[in-house]
């Protein structure tokens, strides 16, 4: 299982529509330096914000047979670290 964003104080849609920018799904390889791909999934009773921090998390949403809407946003890293780990150093 990978990282998800859930904001305490507003809802994710919320936070993403603030700090995010919507986006075609693009190749993994070309997401900017500085952003992480999100992806917004629409699972019918809620929605999650997946972040792909990696490309078998971007595979994993990028399945053809995985049907469920999904909105697709490029993210700031400063945003997210709430829900990432520290970075290694």
């Amino acid at each position: 299982m990978g990282y998800y964003i859930n904001p305490k104080n507003e809802k994710k849609e919320v936070f993403l529509s603030r700090v995010g920018t919507i986006t075609p799904l693009i190749p993994f390889e070309d997401v900017p330096e500085g952003k992480h791909l999100v992806c917004l999934v629409d699972n019918g009773p809620f929605t999650a914000a997946a972040i792909c921090t990696d490309r078998r998390e971007y595979a994993e949403f990028t399945l053809p047979e995985d049907d469920r809407r999904k909105t697709w946003l490029l993210v700031p890293d400063e945003e997210l670290k709430p829900w990432l780990p520290a970075p290694k150093e």
